[in-house]
């Protein structure tokens, strides 16, 4: 089993580095993926991170799952990205997961793969989720294939529900337990 995470300048940093630990910590596979030219990103703030692969080093079809993290990548970059649809539909098409937290529902939610589906973001991204119902009491919402997520403060609820959802509830509160995480 091996997971994507698709990464371009400015992603929030929380959300992907914790959620790549926590799945690592599961003994899942996951590479940083960098869209843009270059192994070498900025992250949200401004810390330098190299990504295992550029986009265009990979294949798709190697990969059982996909994470986005939020942060104003999803705004400068993600959301006008012919790559980052692409990736998307890819994974939607296969009916494999697909993990989005804080703004990067939207990137989801704008192709329409969120509608009447139940799901969760950041505060004023819903207005770019086609016809989706938005839980905005909720932490993460999981919906047939697709993992939804508020923000930067529910990383660790992700990442729990996205190890549940690949090796099941004991692995997930297993990894919980070891970082001492209590919600």
């Amino acid at each position: 089993m091996k997971g994507l995470m698709l990464l371009a300048n400015h992603f929030e940093d929380v959300e992907a580095l914790i959620t790549v630990d926590m799945l690592r910590r599961a003994q899942i596979q996951i590479d940083l993926v960098s869209i843009t030219k270059d192994y070498e990103l900025i992250t949200q703030s401004n810390i330098k991170l190299k990504a295992d692969y550029l986009i265009e080093d990979i294949n798709l079809n190697d990969y059982d799952f996909l994470v986005i993290p939020g942060g104003k990548a999803v705004f400068e970059t993600h959301f006008d990205s012919l790559v980052t649809k692409e990736c998307i539909l890819h994974f939607a098409n296969c009916h494999q997961l697909i993990a989005t937290i804080c703004a990067a529902p939207s990137l989801v939610g704008k192709l329409g793969l969120l509608e009447a589906k139940n799901f969760v973001c950041f505060p004023g991204c819903e207005h770019n989720v086609h016809l989706g119902k938005l839980q905005s009491n909720k932490k993460v919402v999981c919906a047939d294939n697709f993992i939804t997520s508020k923000a930067a403060g529910t990383t660790f609820d992700f990442a729990y529900e996205i190890i549940k959802y690949l090796k099941g509830q004991e692995v997930a509160q297993k990894v919980l337990n070891s970082v001492y995480y209590f919600s």
